[in-house]
């Protein structure tokens, strides 16, 4: 899958376009990736995979979502902010090759897997344009704020 540099550039980039909260945006665009977790409890023995795995579906990441906004004064704005993150992080896993079948967006309706067959998860391209489309969106941002300084 797109790693979570990728996730996270393109979570800050989505955030800061769309004027939302970006450290919620980014934590949500990492929500899904939360089942990595089962490589540190592989590794301690225990198998976990039922209780992380749902995790990668839309309806587990989105429930995750929910329950973190709970923390939140604005528990909507929480919500958006999380949902748009998640959302950014399954159409980047879209177009990824995946060996397993693709993704599973109609869970539990449906096991059938989704992809576009775009990318592999070991080409590194992908993670490169991102981080230019980064630094020209940072660089858009900052010559706005900028102008909007000198004109004060």
């Amino acid at each position: 899958m797109a790693d979570w540099l990728t996730h996270t550039l393109i979570g800050w980039i989505t955030g800061k376009t769309m004027k939302q909260d970006i450290a919620l945006v980014v934590i949500g665009a990492l929500i899904p990736d939360l089942t990595k977790l089962t490589l540190l409890f592989t590794w301690l023995g225990v198998y976990d995979h039922q209780f992380f795995d749902p995790l990668h579906f839309p309806i587990g990441a989105f429930l995750v979502a929910g329950i973190i906004a709970l923390f939140f004064q604005d528990i909507r704005k929480a919500f958006l902010a999380l949902g748009i993150g998640v959302t950014t992080h399954f159409i980047l896993d879209f177009f990824l090759v995946h060996t397993h079948g693709g993704i599973t967006l109609l869970f539990p309706l449906s096991w059938e897997g989704w992809q576009i067959y775009w990318y592999r998860s070991d080409d590194y391209w992908v993670t490169i344009v991102v981080l230019i489309a980064t630094f020209l969106v940072y660089g858009i941002f900052w010559y706005h704020e900028r102008g909007k300084t000198n004109e004060s």
